[in-house]
């Protein structure tokens, strides 16, 4: 599945523990930015669970991308 660079981003701090006021932060927008990125990203892997969002991201060949501090 392809996804934007901002999502890769997003699922590769979720993979790292962060939660959404962290990822805010380390990519410089909203939390509520992050939310609506999170809620396009739980329909497109139709799951309920940022663990299982990242368990199908990675089953598909997805890899953790860095990702720079602001």
């Amino acid at each position: 599945m392809n996804l934007s660079p901002r999502q890769a981003q997003i699922l590769s701090l979720i993979a790292e523990g962060c939660c959404d006021k962290e990822i805010a932060k380390r990519l410089g927008v909203s939390a509520r930015t992050v939310d609506s990125h999170l809620q396009r990203l739980y329909l497109r892997y139709a799951v309920h669970t940022r663990a299982s969002m990242v368990a199908k991201w990675l089953l598909e060949g997805g890899s953790p991308v860095a990702v720079m501090e602001r």
